[in-house]
């Protein structure tokens, strides 16, 4: 299988821009050599990732679009997530927010169809902790320019026969992805080890038991051990890297969204995206 560069992102939409992750490896689907894993800005993230070129897969957490509901309260005639994202370039996260309130007010905070899939998620309309409504309105702000680019983001319809075929394209795929989800599929502990007093414990024994439980061979995961330790933030990124280097290896391992023309296709999907996670992986082995 054909080698290609792997993004692993641990998205922030804090005020203070500094709080995003990025780990950067190579994989050839069996192995994943990771680089390195650093702080980032969202405009350099967004730089890196127009100006890449050659095959590559990003997995990014943070939801890439809005509830059905909530986008048709926003914008009642959009009916794919790139008018969504074109329409938050117009807006300010304070514009966003008051939209946010009003429609919660009514209607609560839904879930979108792929959320609905993994309890532990919460609504990007979430305002209390976690505060998911910064990264996805900031986030949508940057697959704005990233669409603009050329980058593929499935479910989208993309310009390849096969969308799902990454190792002959020109540029980045990007995959909405949840470290928590990855790390429920790989059966390692998947709550309580961002905070809590058993958080050291835990990003241990993921540390530990990534490799063989996700079935992909980690190489310069040890020189990263200490800052994963100190970072649950780090520690999401190179799950998140993870998660790339398995779609390269074979996206059939992923809950996936049924394409248009085939049974179970629903166009919602192409309005509220979709959260990958690896959850067929055992089946896989």
């Amino acid at each position: 299988m054909k080698e290609i560069e792997i993004f692993g992102v641990d998205f922030s939409g804090a005020r203070l821009d500094r709080h995003t992750w990025l780990a950067r490896g190579v994989s050839d689907g069996v192995q994943l050599h990771l680089l390195d894993c650093r702080t980032i800005s969202r405009a350099q993230l967004t730089d890196l990732l127009i100006n890449t070129t050659g095959p590559t897969v990003a997995a990014l957490d943070f939801p890439f679009s809005v509830p059905h509901s909530f986008a048709r309260f926003w914008m009642p005639d959009a009916t794919a997530m790139p008018d969504l994202w074109t329409g938050a370039q117009d807006l300010s996260l304070e514009d966003f927010l008051v939209l946010r309130n009003q429609f919660v007010a009514q209607h609560g905070e839904p879930k979108r169809l792929a959320d609905t899939y993994h309890p532990e998620s919460y609504s990007c309309l979430h305002l209390a902790n976690p505060n998911m409504v910064p990264m996805t309105f900031r986030g949508m702000q940057m697959l704005y320019q990233l669409w603009q680019a050329g980058c593929a983001v499935p479910p989208l319809p993309d310009e390849l026969p096969d969308e799902l075929d990454v190792a002959h394209r020109k540029g980045p795929l990007l995959l909405e992805a949840m470290p928590g989800a990855a790390l429920k599929a790989f059966g390692l502990p998947y709550k309580g080890y961002k905070n809590g007093v058993r958080a050291g414990q835990l990003r241990r024994q993921i540390l530990d038991q990534l490799s063989q439980a996700s079935t992909v061979s980690i190489h310069g995961l040890a020189e990263m051990h200490d800052q994963c330790l100190a970072s649950h933030d780090c520690l999401d990124a190179i799950v998140a890297a993870v998660v790339a280097a398995l779609w390269h290896r074979d996206a059939r391992l992923f809950r996936c969204p049924a394409p248009p023309g085939q049974i179970g296709y629903d166009p919602v999907t192409l309005l509220e995206g979709w959260l990958y996670a690896p959850v067929f992986l055992r089946r896989g082995q």
